[in-house]
């Protein structure tokens, strides 16, 4: 898993904390807003339900009063005195209309109608029967009759007539209101919320619509008559309430009940700018703190990547690469430290490098100057044999041979230390085909009387033209031939060539079946004086090699080396124009 970087780090942890602190805020303000808005909507519930009542109260008081009124009235006195239901009937009508009641009943003492008037039909004989035997029962001045799906509230009063020992109940007389919407718009009204009056599971009267109407007969009928004064949550239609109820008629079967439902609406409204504000001053903090965090994090991290910068540099091998310690203290004392160590490193690499220089230079003198005076050895003794020939009878060709080789040894010696010492390329390219100059730099190696019995075999794939040097390309193909012939065995050592031709370069593969160049060499196998295993080497070939390939904008590489053979591979382009990748020799 790839690691993260120290400002992205400290963002993300910061962002982290801001936001759970910012959620956190918004949770307790949230709760406490919602404590606090259902407390007052409780209390305004138990407010509406108070008013509720006493409305009904007053309300109740009037209507009673307008049943005793009528009650005292000689005429309908008179006219109970007879006891005749027809006369009655038709009588009463005036009384009925007189009083501007819903309902009219007017009675025996023992209950029995004698006469009923009424605004709607559907409240038959038998039903205002039923109705007031059952409110003779119960007692009291006041009752609830349900007829039909309508609720009406009546109101009782006895007609009497004489008084003292003449003192006569002649029947009853009741007055009764309908309790419809307008009622309880007008109970609404001085509540401060809707009204709902049930008689049973049965919505008879109230201020919702018919939609909420049939949703609360739904909870009615699933959850079954509350208790006075309890105040739940409803979901009514598209709204919610908060909801109180109160028992008016605690009839068995059908009781009366009134719901005060306090709408939510404006409430849920209001919560939600409240959490629109909130969430939005959320986020406006948290885009605050990340603009912030990321300028101010740059304080922090600048020096630490300025840091991470040098110790990089330094992995790469640049020693001078300089970093200004700054930051805090202890990243700048951290930065001034190890500025002081990467000083140190610089001045020990350059003592090194010193040291390495004079002992190379060593090293070469040594080598060159043995060599030179191996060659210069072999000239003086033969240039003395030479003059003695005459004398000792010695072969003066062969002795002169002698000296020309020794001469001709130093010579290559010479240009060997010339061709590297000279900066730039000193190559003279030219039309030619690289499979002859690979075949010339064959028949060079095979003129070595030691290296005869060698077994060298070429493959070519492709065409064969290019421009290149071919006098420098042919000693690059004889220095690497001569190797590997010194690598092979004498018996049956054998070397295989292949040059294969590709639209921009050359790709020439020599192999052989010796023993592999050793691993301590192998990284610097193409350094000057670099030699394993020969007694006359210089150490100068695969330089050479490798300063001629590099001026051919070519690489030379070893592909494989094993104790059962090495693979050079040599990529060169087919013209000087292009360019081949890889510019540095390796060891693969």
């Amino acid at each position: 898993m790839k690691r993260s970087r120290l400002r992205t780090v400290l963002l993300i942890s910061s962002l982290l904390i801001i936001a759970a602190l910012t959620s956190a805020i918004v949770f307790i303000v949230r709760d406490g807003v919602r404590r606090e808005i259902d407390r007052q909507v409780r209390s305004g519930t138990d407010a509406s339900l108070r008013a509720f009542e006493n409305v009904q109260r007053e309300r109740e008081l009037q209507l009673s009063r307008s049943a005793s009124m009528l009650a005292d009235l000689p005429t309908l006195k008179a006219l109970m005195t007879t006891q005749h239901a027809p006369t009655i009937q038709d009588a009463s009508e005036t009384f009925w209309k007189l009083g501007g009641s819903d309902l009219l009943v007017l009675a025996s003492p023992a209950g029995r109608i004698l006469g009923l008037h009424g605004k709607h039909p559907e409240l038959t004989a038998a039903l205002a029967q039923q109705n007031l035997v059952r409110s003779i029962e119960q007692g009291g001045r006041s009752s609830w009759w349900s007829a039909a799906g309508r609720l009406y509230q009546v109101f009782f009063y006895p007609v009497t007539t004489g008084t003292g020992k003449d003192f006569e109940q002649i029947g009853f007389v009741a007055v009764g209101y309908e309790v419809d919407r307008s009622v309880a718009e007008q109970l609404a009204v001085v509540a401060g919320s809707d009204i709902a009056l049930t008689t049973g599971r049965d919505v008879v009267a109230s201020t919702l619509d018919a939609g909420q109407e049939r949703d609360l007969h739904d909870w009615i009928v699933r959850e079954g008559f509350r208790q006075d004064n309890a105040i739940s949550g409803v979901a009514l239609g598209k709204s919610r309430y908060e909801m109180a109820s109160i028992f008016i008629d605690r009839a068995p079967g059908a009781p009366v009940q009134c719901y005060v439902l306090m709408s939510l609406d404006g409430v849920d409204h209001f919560i939600r700018q409240i959490d629109r504000k909130i969430y939005l001053l959320g986020i406006l903090a948290i885009v605050f703190a990340a603009l912030s965090l990321t300028f101010f994090s740059r304080t922090i991290t600048r020096p630490l990547d300025n840091l991470v910068s040098g110790v990089r540099a330094m992995a790469t091998g640049d020693y001078t690469y300089s970093i200004r310690p700054s930051g805090t203290s202890e990243v700048a004392e951290l930065g001034a430290a190890f500025d002081a160590m990467r000083g140190q490193i610089l001045d020990a690499q350059r003592r090194s490098i010193a040291a390495e220089r004079i002992a190379a230079v060593g090293r070469a003198a040594s080598s060159i100057s043995h060599d030179l005076r191996h060659y210069l050895a072999t000239l003086v003794a033969n240039a003395e044999f030479l003059h003695e020939a005459d004398k000792l009878k010695l072969n003066r060709d062969e002795i002169y041979g002698e000296i020309q080789l020794a001469a001709g040894q130093m010579t290559d010696l010479l240009d060997s230390l010339r061709e590297l010492a000279r900066e730039g390329t000193s190559i003279s390219p030219v039309r030619a085909a690289i499979d002859q100059t690979v075949h010339r730099a064959v028949e060079s190696v095979l003129t070595n009387p030691d290296f005869r019995s060698r077994s060298i075999t070429t493959n070519t794939t492709g065409g064969m033209d290019g421009v290149f040097d071919p006098r420098k390309l042919e000693r690059v193909f004889f220095n690497l031939l001569l190797n590997a012939c010194e690598a092979t065995p004498a018996q049956d050592g054998r070397i295989a060539i292949d040059i294969r031709s590709h639209p921009d370069l050359f790709e020439i593969r020599l192999s052989d079946n010796g023993a592999g160049i050793p691993a301590s060499i192998r990284n610097s196998l193409f350094d000057p004086f670099i030699s394993s295993g020969k007694s006359s080497g210089t150490g100068l070939g695969l330089a050479i090699v490798n300063k001629i390939v590099r001026d051919h904008n070519g690489t030379v590489v070893v592909e494989a080396t094993s104790d059962t053979g090495t693979v050079f591979l040599v990529r060169l382009p087919r013209s000087l124009q292009s360019e081949v990748a890889e510019p540095n020799p390796a060891v693969i």
